[in-house]
């Protein structure tokens, strides 16, 4: 099931991008055949042939918009991403003999207690194309629910735990890189509109490339709210740091019973990052469609 879900998740968020990128490149490229056909003679061909462009480029990107109106591909992303992480949840709450699969609990019973509550989940998630696979535990998750207990605390804090820390301490340092990148980009198109907006003012040249510059600062803009890069940035590494407390918190747990609240708490402080991603992600998207 989680195999599924990612899946559906990550084919939405390739789609989601790719169109949202691609309708943020025809209005820059009708801003530039825009911007050409009002620099040169009126009624020549090449006037013509710019302005031509521009109208297929609007066009485009408006048939794009409707595209991602109509697939929704972003609604796939983010429920198929809120489903994998659920049955991830249930399926380490599971190895590490945490509620509600408790140590005590036979094997067969623990099964059936996994297939109702990913049942749920499904239920729940209606989630189109998503399939059941021929396996929910699997011999390698039962194998670390068979250890004894310092086994099963072993493999959690470092397969899950320590192994989430690294991931968002990552993916900190890449959305960190990234919104340098995209904000360099950003200043290097203003200073441009600003030389062009300056030779338009002192009539230096007939060319009037400031509102091609103003479409390339407001899609540059657009797409680093798309991202997100800075907000995941700061979120990520708070999340980080306090994953890491979470894992020497752990390795002071001694009993069975401290064990099992100890790693609904873990699960609860991994799963926080990812429940605001999604707020955010699905505040976004309705103040979009408002917009619109």
């Amino acid at each position: 099931m989680f195999e599924s879900a990612d899946a559906i998740s990550g084919e939405g968020q390739r789609d989601y991008l790719k169109w949202t990128r691609g309708r943020l490149q025809l209005a820059l490229a009708a801003a530039l055949f825009g911007g050409i056909a009002a620099a040169v003679d009126r009624h020549g061909a090449v006037e013509k042939t710019a302005a031509a462009l521009a109208l297929t480029a609007f066009i485009a990107a408006l048939l794009t918009e409707v595209h991602l109106l109509r697939d929704k591909p972003e609604e796939r992303w983010y429920n198929g991403r809120a489903l994998a992480e659920s049955v991830k949840t249930l399926a380490w709450r599971y190895m590490a003999g945490a509620e509600p699969f408790p140590p005590s609990l036979a094997d067969d019973d623990a099964r059936e207690v996994m297939l109702t509550r990913i049942h749920d989940l499904t239920t729940e998630a209606n989630l189109p194309g998503l399939t059941f696979g021929q396996v929910q535990v699997t011999d390698r998750m039962r194998e670390i629910r068979a250890l004894d207990f310092a086994g099963r605390k072993s493999a959690y804090l470092r397969l899950r735990v320590a192994d989430q820390e690294s991931w968002y301490e990552n993916k900190a340092r890449f959305n960190k890189q990234n919104s340098g990148r995209w904000r360099t980009i950003l200043i290097v198109f203003e200073v441009l509109g600003v030389a062009a907006s300056t030779v338009s003012l002192l009539d230096i040249a007939d060319v009037d490339a400031g509102g091609v510059v103003a479409a390339a600062v407001a899609a540059a803009g657009a797409w680093l709210e798309v991202k997100q890069y800075d907000n995941l940035a700061s979120a990520y590494s708070l999340t980080a740091t306090e994953l890491g407390f979470v894992r020497m918190t752990g390795e002071n747990v001694t009993t069975e019973a401290d064990w099992s609240r100890y790693v609904v708490s873990a699960e609860q402080a991994i799963s926080r990052e990812h429940t605001m991603w999604l707020a955010r992600r699905l505040g976004m998207r309705a103040v979009r469609m408002n917009a619109e």
